[in-house]
Order: structure tokens, then sequence, then C-alpha cells
């Protein structure tokens, strides 16, 4: 008999079994190497080692609910959310959900093998169980903000239309892709929700001027500003606002890469608007994006933040640090329960996309009656829609 290595392994007879065979203990022939049980300084330390391993592993994937958490232990670290690539993760939320439940299930899978036939597997299922809450997690938030989506407003809420300065007033965003989503698009949608302040990033003079036309052709008439930086297809945006609100004149907007329009009333009794194209947060414009939420998301806690109404493709989610502080303003979508309802891509299902176009308005001033995501025409985008009435 020879042992590894083919050194010979010498029997030491001491007794026979019950069928007449002699057992034997191996005795270690110089030179000839044996295998060891590892000490138990060894397996100690892999037991240390594999619950540290579990321990990052899961605090890692419980960051990924809001990484913003670790600013409370050092200030240094605020600001994640908006750190390429963190900040294209956290915009995905709803395919968070799903990749972490897939990877529980598996997990878990691997842990209840290891358990029943090694007797082993704690770890593995701990960790498994983590990620399978994490997941619920991610799931959780979603649902909360909302997605039980009408696809429209209601057609009469018992409230009186704008223009009195005590009735409702109804704004309405879309990201028209440069008039993929057409004025036709637009003017139906604005009509068939009452809609007396439209945000149109993406949008051209001769759109946004057709668009006009058309509701005046059904006894609305709006008035047209439009802000043009950059490239014309994308960094046009165009704000309608009703006559019913009275008279409005274009103002000092927020400095961002993409056209932005400020009007305010000037013999009215509407509130400031503010239409909005932030740039999106790809690699090579990560500080163009956060100088351009920033701007815009600081209108909601200065000093001229009263009444105020912000629309537009922000190309941020609720996730994402600027939104998660917005001063006095309140997003409509979350507000009206459609929040986790996604508005880009409409390639995706509208529950596994983001939810990056917003109407966010001063809640002191008004209240959210009711909210809806909707779709028109060709856009990548679907827009929103929001009835606000002034605040008791």
């Amino acid at each position: 008999m020879r042992g590894p290595g083919g050194r010979p392994l010498v029997p030491l007879r001491h007794g026979a079994d019950h069928f007449g065979r002699y057992t034997s203990r191996m005795r270690r022939v110089p030179g000839s190497r044996i295998s060891r049980r590892p000490s138990c300084h060894t397996r100690h330390m892999r037991v240390v080692v594999g619950w540290l391993l579990v321990l990052l592993l899961g605090t890692a994937a419980v960051l990924t609910l809001n990484p913003e958490w670790l600013a409370r232990l050092n200030p240094d670290w605020a600001g994640l959310t908006t750190t390429y690539p963190i900040s294209q993760v956290v915009a995905l939320r709803p395919l968070l959900a799903a990749v972490f439940a897939v990877l529980a299930l598996v997990v878990l899978a691997v842990g209840v093998f290891r358990r029943t036939r090694m007797r082993r597997g704690i770890k593995t299922l701990t960790l498994g169980l983590v990620l399978l809450a994490v997941a619920i997690g991610h799931a959780w938030v979603v649902w909360d903000r909302g997605m039980d989506n009408p696809g429209g407003l209601s057609a009469d809420d018992g409230v009186r239309p704008a223009g009195a300065g005590t009735g409702a007033i109804t704004v309405l965003t879309y990201n028209t892709l440069d008039g993929r989503t057409t004025a036709e698009d637009v003017a139906d949608l604005a009509g068939q929700n009452g809609a007396d302040i439209i945000a149109l990033p993406e949008t051209s003079l001769a759109t946004a001027e057709e668009v006009a036309a058309l509701m005046l052709a059904e006894g609305a008439p709006f008035q047209v500003f439009v802000d043009v930086k950059g490239e014309p297809a994308i960094g046009s945006t165009a704000l309608l606002v009703a006559s019913t609100l009275g008279e409005y004149v274009q103002t000092s907007a927020p400095e961002t890469s993409f056209g932005a329009v400020r009007a305010e009333p000037a013999s009215g009794v509407g509130p400031p608007v503010v239409a909005v194209h932030v740039s999106p947060p790809i690699s090579r414009l990560t500080a163009q994006w956060q100088a351009d939420l920033e701007a815009v998301t600081a209108l909601c806690r200065g000093r001229d933040a009263a009444g105020l109404v912000v629309a537009g493709d922000l190309n941020a989610t609720l996730d994402h640090r600027p939104l998660q502080d917005l001063g006095g303003c309140a997003d409509a979508a979350l507000a009206g329960g459609v929040g986790g309802v996604s508005t880009w891509p409409v390639r995706t299902p509208a529950w596994l996309g983001s939810a990056i176009d917003h109407v966010l308005v001063d809640t002191g001033r008004y209240r959210v009656t009711e909210a809806a995501v909707v779709q028109r025409g060709e856009s990548d985008h679907r827009g929103v829609v929001a009835r606000l009435l002034p605040g008791e």
C-alpha cells in the first residue's frame, strides 16, 4: 500500500474484523506525506473571514437602498447618488429590485443545498436573506410612491377652473423629443386634462406656437415662451401659459446647459413657473448634470420659492440627493400617488424604468389633488400631468 507520492505505508495489525480481515493503522514512513486536517486556528480564521465577507456584501447591498446614508457617518461622503456610475445605478430602483430578487433566490438555493448535504451554509443562507430583504425594500419604495396610474386626470373633480385665484391649476410637462410627440398630441393631452401650464423640453418655437394655435382653436388662448441653448433639437425648451392665469412676462431662468424658461405674472393670478431641461447624467457630462440639477432644485430652497411651479425633464429621480432635499417644494407625481411610475424610457414597462420627468410645487401655496403619467406620440419619454389647488 502506498501513500501520496507513491511512498509506502506500513500497516500495523491491531485486530481482525468480523470477516476475518485485519484492520490496520497507517504508520508514517520517513519521507512520506500524510494530509492533515486544518488546525483550530485556521478553521477559526476561515469562519471569521467568511462572516466578514457576508457583512461586507450585505452592507453594500443595503446601501443601494440609499447610498446617502453614509453621509450620516461622514458628511464628506454626501452626494454619492450624484457620483458616476452610482448615479446611473440608483436611477434604476425597479431594476435593482428584480436583480436582487434573482440573486437572493440563487444564493438561498446554494445555501439550502450546502445545509442539507454538507451541514454547512449558514453564512450563505444569511447573505441570501439579506439580499431578499434588499429586493423587498427596493420594491416597497417603488410601490409606496404609487403605481396606480389612471393615465389622465378626472374630467370633473368638482373644483373651479383657474383664473379666479382660488381655482385649480393643471400642469403638464412632456419631453417631445424634438416634436416626435407632435403638437396635435400635446394639444390633445392638454385639452383632455384642462392644462393651464405646459412645459415642453426638446420642443422648438414652431412646435410650441402650433400647440398654442390648436389650443386657441378650441377656445383656450396661451402665451408662448421659448429658450434655446446648445443644439436646437434638444436645447430648446418651451413654456405655454393659459391666458386665464393673466398676463405673464419672461424673466431670468436658472443657468442650465439646455433651455430654461421662467415666466412670472405681470398682472394675474397664476404662479411663477419655470420650465427646465437638465443635462443627462452620462459619464462625460456628470459635472454639467450636477450643476444643472443643483441650479434647478435650488429654486425650491431659495427666497423666491413662494408659489413656485417647476416642470420639465430633470434627468434625475427622487433617489438622487438634490431631489431628496426640495425645501418647500414637493414632487406632484409622488403627492398624487404615481411617483413610482417611470417616465423614461417608453420602450420598457412603466413599472421598470426611471421617473425623471417632474412637476415640483410649493406646498406652502398649493396642494396636489391628483396626478397621472401620460403617453402620446413617438417620444422616448412619458409626460406628467398634475392638478393643483391653493392650499388651505
